[in-house]
C-alpha cells in the first residue's frame, strides 16, 4: 500500500495521529509539503503576503529540520510550489496510491482547500483526515462542535472540565521508505518559491539583538529543546504567572507559540511538561494554572473557528454586534505599522514586531485596542497586519483575538483598553519604549 501524506501544520514526528495511523501494510509513504500560493500569496485586505518574511524563514528552518528527521527514520519529504488540489491528486495518481492523509484544518480557507482536494481526488483516492492541532480531541469532546458556547466561561466549565487530555503519541521508530524510483524534490529557498509565484523576491530577516524571542532556530529538534529547557532545566513554568506581562527577554514568557503555530511543537506536549510540572514539584503552581488556562483559550479560538466557519472573520459580531464605526484612513495605519502614531508605547511595540516578527502578548492587545478604538481604523486591516508579520501567526488566535478587542467576538463587553495606564503599569520605566525607541 502506497500512502501519500500532505504536509501541514503538523510539521512533527512526536504526537502525530497521522503517522500513528499508517497502516502495517503500508509498503511505501510519499510526504509532501506544499508550498500554497494561497498561504503564501497576497491577502484580500492590505496586498501584502500573508507569510512575510519571519514567518518564511521560520518555516523553512522547520521543514529542514523535519527532513533530516525524516532521512534517520528512512524516509524523506518532496517539495512542490502550487495549489495542493493540483499537485497532490497528479502525484498520487501518478504513484499509484491507496490513500492520502492529511492533518484536518479548523478554519474557512483551510477546510475548503480539504474539500477541493477531495473532489480532485474523486472517490478512487480517499483522503484521511487526522486531528493534530487540538489540545481537546474533538471526538472526545462532550457535544458535537454545532452546540459549542459562544462563552469561553462555559466552554470552560461546561465542555472541557468534562474531558481528559490524551497523552501525546511517541513519535515513530521507522517509518516506510519512498516509493521506488521517485527522487523528491528538493527544500527550495525563499528566492525561488517567490519565482515559481510570480512574485517580487522580498528581503530576508535581518537578526535584532533586542528580541524577545531565543536563538533557538524552527523545528521539532528546536521545539523540543525549548519546552525542554523551560519546563525542566530553569523550572520556568511556577513562575510564568508573575513573569506573562513582561515586555523584554526571552524567559517572561515561554515563546512555545512559533512551534505550536506550525505543529513543531503540540499542545498536548506542552499540556503534558506542565503535568509533570505539577507531578515533581507536588502543586499545581498560579504559573502552571495559568499556562493550562491558556493553551485552552488556543484551542476555544480553534474550536470556535470551525463552529461558525466564515463568520468568524467578517466584520460583524458572532452575536449580531456592530464593531464601532471606523473611518479608514491609509495614511493613518500606515503610521501603525511603522510605529509613528505619537504614542511611545504602541510605536515600540510596532518596531518590535517588523524588526523581529514577535510580540508579547500584553503589546498585542494594547496595539490592537489603539488601532480600533483609537485610531478608528478597520481591525481587519490589522488582522492581516499581523498576519503578514508575525512569526508565531496562528488563524485562529490571530483573529479571534482582533475580533475579540474589536467586539466582535463572543463578548459584547467593551474591550478598549487605556493604553496609557497600561503603559504606566507594564512599563514603568519605560524600558521597554526606550529599547525600541528607534
Amino acid at each position: 500500500m502506497t500512502v501519500l501524506y500532505w504536509l501541514r501544520n503538523d510539521l512533527r514526528l512526536h504526537d502525530n495521529e497521522a503517522l500513528a495511523a499508517l497502516p502495517a501494510g503500508t509498503t511505501a509513504l510519499l510526504p509532501v509539503y506544499c508550498f500554497d500560493p494561497v498561504t503564501l500569496g497576497p491577502d484580500a485586505y492590505l496586498g501584502l503576503p500573508r507569510t512575510g518574511p519571519h514567518r518564511l524563514a521560520f518555516l523553512l528552518e522547520t521543514l529542514a529540520d523535519l527532513q533530516r528527521c525524516y532521512a534517520g527514520l528512512g524516509s524523506g519529504i518532496h517539495f512542490a510550489v502550487g495549489p495542493p488540489e493540483e499537485v497532490l491528486p497528479a502525484l498520487a495518481r501518478q504513484l499509484g496510491a491507496q490513500a492520502v492523509f492529511a492533518s484536518t484544518e479548523h478554519t474557512t480557507e483551510e477546510e475548503e482547500a480539504e474539500d477541493a482536494l477531495t473532489a480532485a481526488l474523486g472517490p478512487q483516492i480517499p483522503l484521511r483526515r487526522f486531528e493534530t492541532l487540538t489540545l481537546l480531541h474533538p471526538d472526545d469532546l462532550p457535544i458535537p462542535i454545532g452546540r459549542l458556547p459562544l462563552s469561553f466561561s462555559k466552554f470552560r466549565f461546561d465542555v472541557a472540565a468534562k474531558v481528559s487530555v490524551r497523552p501525546p503519541l511517541p513519535a515513530p521508530g521507522q517509518l516506510p521508505p519512498l516509493p521506488t524510483e521517485f527522487a523528491p524534490a528538493p527544500l527550495p529557498t525563499a528566492a525561488s518559491i517567490a519565482a515559481a509565484m510570480g512574485l517580487p523576491a522580498g528581503a530576508g530577516p535581518v537578526p535584532d539583538r533586542r528580541t524577545a524571542l531565543p536563538a533557538l532556530p524552527g523545528g521539532e529538534t528546536a521545539g523540543l529543546a525549548r519546552l525542554h529547557d523551560y519546563a525542566v532545566d530553569r523550572h520556568l513554568i511556577g513562575r510564568y504567572d508573575d513573569t506573562r506581562n513582561e515586555m523584554l527577554g526571552e524567559a517572561f514568557s515561554t515563546k512555545f507559540s512559533p512551534w505550536l503555530a506550525n505543529g513543531s511543537l503540540s499542545a498536548r506536549q506542552v499540556w503534558a511538561a506542565i503535568d509533570t510540572y505539577d507531578a515533581t514539584h507536588g502543586a499545581r503552581s498560579k504559573g502552571a494554572m495559568q499556562l493550562r488556562l491558556e493553551l485552552l483559550w488556543r484551542d476555544y479560538f480553534r474550536l470556535l473557528a470551525q463552529r461558525t466557519g466564515p463568520d468568524f472573520f467578517r466584520w460583524r459580531g458572532l452575536r449580531e454586534q456592530l464593531p464601532k464605526p471606523a473611518r479608514p484612513d491609509q495614511a493613518v495605519f500606515d503610521n501603525w505599522t511603522a510605529g509613528r502614531t505619537g504614542n511611545a508605547f504602541v510605536d515600540a511595540n510596532m518596531r518590535e514586531l517588523v524588526a523581529t516578527g514577535f510580540m508579547s502578548n500584553r503589546g498585542r492587545q494594547n496595539v490592537a485596542s489603539y488601532l480600533i478604538h483609537d485610531l478608528h481604523q478597520d481591525w481587519r486591516w490589522g488582522a492581516s497586519w499581523f498576519e503578514h508579520q508575525l512569526i508565531d501567526h496562528d488563524a485562529a488566535s490571530n483573529w479571534g483575538n482582533w475580533k475579540y478587542i474589536a467586539g466582535t467576538g463572543t463578548d459584547v463587553r467593551d474591550t478598549a483598553f487605556d493604553v496609557p495606564q497600561q503603559a504606566r503599569r507594564y512599563d514603568p520605566q519605560q524600558r521597554y519604549v526606550r529599547t525600541w525607541s528607534k
